[in-house]
C-alpha cells in the first residue's frame, strides 16, 4: 500500500475529490497516511494516527517508501507545543513555520529527515510549566497546550491556530498528552466515563452538546469550575451549567448540554 507524509505547514482533506468540496480536516507537518484510491488529481487517504479518511490533492502528496514510512512511525517524535516553530529545508534553505501539534523525528544536532528531505531546526529551550494547585501533571500540560489556541478563529475542518473546529481542537489538545481521540465529536463521545453532574466536572473533562434531533454537534473542554474552553466563532471560555453553554456577551444559551465524559483518570 502506498504511503505519504505531510511536508507543509498544513494541507486540506476534503469530503470529495474536488477543490470545491468541503474541507473535513487538515494534515499537519509530519503526519503520515496511506493511500486508498486515486481519482484524477486526488488521492483518498487514511491517516495513520486516527484512521480518518479524506481526499488529498495529488500535488500535495509527498510519497514515502515502505521502509521510510515504517522508520518514521517507529522513530521517537518531537511534538511541537509552541504556537509556531520554524524549520529550514537544507536543500533550498527556505524556512517555513510549523503549527502547534506538528511533529517530526527527534533531531540530531539540529537535523532531521522526512523521506529524502532534510531539515534544520532550533528547538526552544524547555521551560517549567506553571503548576495549578490541585491539578495533575496531565491537567497542567493539557491546559497549557489548550490556551495556545485562545482566540483562534473557527474553521470547519481546521486544526491550526489560523482556524480550527471544535473537535479538531479537542483532538489536538488530547494528542498533546499522548491520548489519541477520533476526529469528530460524534466519535469522541464514545470514549471516557460519564460524569453525572456539572458540579462534579473536572479540568480536562469533555462536554458534548446536541441539536434538537439529539445528534452530537459540539464538544468543549472543561477548564475550570463551570467553565468551558471551546471553538465556536473563535476559541473562547464561557460558562457551563446543566443547561449548556451560556454566553454572557449574548445573554443567552448557545449550546444544549448532552453529556460530560471523563477521559483523564
Amino acid at each position: 500500500m502506498d504511503t505519504g507524509i505531510c511536508i507543509w505547514s498544513s494541507v486540506a482533506l476534503r469530503a470529495e475529490a474536488s477543490h470545491r468540496s468541503e474541507m473535513v480536516s487538515q494534515l499537519l507537518f509530519g503526519e503520515t497516511y496511506t493511500i486508498l484510491e486515486m481519482v484524477t488529481d486526488w488521492y483518498k487517504i487514511r491517516t495513520t494516527d486516527c484512521a480518518y479518511e479524506g481526499w488529498l490533492y495529488a500535488k500535495q502528496h509527498y510519497p514515502l517508501t515502505a521502509e521510510e514510512y515504517a522508520l518514521n512511525i517507529s522513530a521517537p517524535q518531537y511534538f511541537v507545543r509552541d504556537t509556531f516553530l520554524y524549520v529550514q529545508d537544507t536543500l533550498n534553505h527556505i524556512a517555513a513555520p510549523l503549527f502547534i501539534g506538528s511533529r517530526f523525528p527527534m533531531p540530531k544536532d539540529g537535523i532531521f529527515s522526512l523521506g529524502n528531505r532534510t531539515y534544520k531546526v532550533c528547538l526552544p529551550q524547555p521551560t517549567a510549566l506553571p503548576h495549578h494547585e490541585g491539578l495533575s501533571e496531565q491537567q497542567d500540560l493539557l491546559l497549557d497546550f489548550a490556551f495556545h489556541y485562545l482566540n483562534a478563529p473557527y474553521l470547519w475542518g481546521g486544526r491550526t491556530p489560523a482556524g480550527i473546529d471544535c473537535s479538531g481542537f479537542v483532538q489536538n489538545v488530547y494528542n498533546s498528552i499522548g491520548i489519541l481521540l477520533p476526529r469528530d465529536a460524534a466519535q469522541q463521545v464514545e470514549f471516557g466515563d460519564i460524569v453525572d453532574f456539572v458540579d462534579e466536572a473536572r479540568i480536562g473533562d469533555l462536554a458534548f452538546f446536541e441539536n434538537e434531533e439529539g445528534y452530537i454537534i459540539h464538544v468543549g473542554i472543561v477548564c475550570g469550575y463551570h467553565q468551558i474552553l471551546h471553538a465556536s466563532g473563535h476559541v473562547q471560555i464561557n460558562t457551563l451549567d446543566s443547561n449548556g453553554i451560556f454566553r454572557a456577551d449574548m445573554n443567552k444559551y448557545t449550546h444544549r448540554l448532552r453529556i460530560i465524559k471523563r477521559i483523564l483518570e
